[in-house]
C-alpha cells in the first residue's frame, strides 16, 4: 500500500506498508529516501535487473537483481537510493512499513 503524505510538485512522501515482496525496480529520474518506520525486511540494491520492462515513466520492473548488494532492515534504518539504481525490499516479518520521499534527479 503507498499512501501519499505530502505532495510538492514531483516531490512525493508517502507511507509504503510491504506485507509481501515487490517485483524488483529502478527509478530512471527519481531517487528514493526512506525510513523504515516498523517491521523487518531486507534492501537488495545495485547490480543488473534482468528482464526489465517499463510499468510507467518512472518505473521499469524485472524479474530479479544479479550481483547487487543485500542489507538488513530494521526500525530507524535510513535508506538512499540514487536514480537509476536496481533496488528491492523482501519482508522478513508481518511487513515492512516505510516513510519514502521521491526526489526527481537534480535535487
Amino acid at each position: 500500500m503507498w499512501r501519499p503524505l505530502v505532495r510538492d510538485g514531483a516531490t512525493v512522501a508517502a507511507i509504503e506498508i510491504w506485507k509481501k515482496p515487490g517485483r524488483p525496480a529502478v527509478h530512471p529520474a527519481e531517487a528514493e529516501y526512506a525510513i523504515v518506520l516498523e517491521g523487518s525486511g531486507t534492501l537488495v540494491s545495485g547490480g543488473t535487473m534482468t528482464d526489465s520492462k517499463v510499468s510507467n515513466a518512472n518505473l521499469l520492473e524485472g524479474s530479479q537483481i544479479e550481483g547487487g548488494a543485500t542489507r538488513t532492515l530494521g526500525p530507524g534504518d535510513v535508506i538512499l537510493i540514487p536514480a537509476g539504481v536496481p533496488h528491492w525490499f523482501g519482508i522478513t516479518g508481518d511487513r515492512l512499513v516505510l516513510l519514502g520521499i521521491k526526489l526527481p534527479r537534480g535535487k
